[in-house]
């Protein structure tokens, strides 16, 4: 059974990595404000582009949504025009979405813009505040494992 000090450990580690998924969420959606898309929408390019396509049933598995969600998110990036459905010809329920050209400039673009904003970041001393907490982190799970 863990002692005290391991429990504090574990929540100091918890609250660490809460703050640093904070600024890290922070970073990305100052880069896609100049966009328009949303956070789940941008997760939604970034899984395309990586696994090159997708139905709707996996995307709602990989984000532990629900597939209606998926659907409204999917739908908008459909008209938007950065994403193209292909339906099964032997069986039409059967849809896989990828992204169309315009889709990929626009990762492009929004990965263009991040690092941007990880430069300008860096230049307020916030990326220095960030790396200083994932210290912290890894000093707070070594002592964990000790």
């Amino acid at each position: 059974m863990a002692n005290h000090q391991q429990i504090k450990t574990q929540f100091e580690s918890l609250e660490t990595l809460q703050s640093i998924q904070k600024q890290v969420h922070q970073m990305l959606t100052q880069g896609l404000a100049a966009t328009g898309l949303s956070m789940r929408e941008w997760e939604i390019l970034a899984y395309l582009e990586q696994h090159e396509q997708a139905s709707a049933s996996e995307l709602a598995d990989a984000f532990k949504v629900t597939r209606t969600l998926i659907s409204r998110n999917t739908w908008e990036l459909i008209q938007d025009g950065l994403i193209q459905p292909q339906i099964n010809q032997t069986d039409r329920r059967i849809v896989r979405l990828s992204l169309t050209i315009n889709g990929q400039e626009t990762i492009q673009q929004v990965t263009r813009q991040v690092q941007a904003n990880l430069q300008a970041f860096n230049q307020n001393c916030e990326l220095t505040i960030l790396t200083k907490q994932l210290t912290r982190l890894k000093r707070q799970l070594m002592s964990l494992n000790n």
